[in-house]
């Protein structure tokens, strides 16, 4: 196996249009995604992506998490998923109030129920719960015309 590839850090937007506008000086330019699936004005969306040829910069509204999540590249995100799993990690998935809870004790919302696994434009995630208590994302990409 070798070395994780960072591929994308989501950040906490709860004021998500002054996210929007932080990390549009950052970048020079607005996101390169949102989630209307086209870019938009800030605050027009809860999650938006600004690109690099290198890293993804995520947004998100929603309440994943109180600190910036980072995902790992994964070619096979199942298969990655059930090594974790092995290692101590316990699989998370979103529910009704857009939060994280681990698989089966509450009922999944957006993903599929039994993995947690979330289909965005271009990507396929999952978040778990390493045996140390940090949450790790796991995306694999998916063709995608930006």
């Amino acid at each position: 196996m070798g070395t994780p590839t960072i591929a994308t850090i989501v950040f906490p937007a709860r004021d998500f249009e002054a996210g929007v506008t932080a990390w549009t000086s950052v970048f020079g330019t607005g996101p390169a995604f949102s989630s209307s699936g086209q870019e938009t004005p800030p605050g027009e969306a809860d999650f938006a992506v600004f690109k690099t040829p290198d890293i993804e910069i995520g947004l998100t509204s929603l309440p994943w998490v109180d600190e910036p999540l980072v995902f790992i590249d994964a070619d096979d995100i199942e298969q990655k998923r059930r090594e974790l799993i092995a290692a101590g990690a316990t699989a998370l998935g979103e529910v009704a109030d857009g939060s994280l809870a681990e698989i089966g004790t509450a009922p999944i919302t957006n993903g599929d129920a039994e993995t947690g696994v979330v289909e965005v434009p271009g990507a396929r995630l999952a978040v778990v719960r390493l045996a140390d208590g940090n949450v790790l994302g796991l995306r694999q990409a998916l063709p995608v015309a930006w």
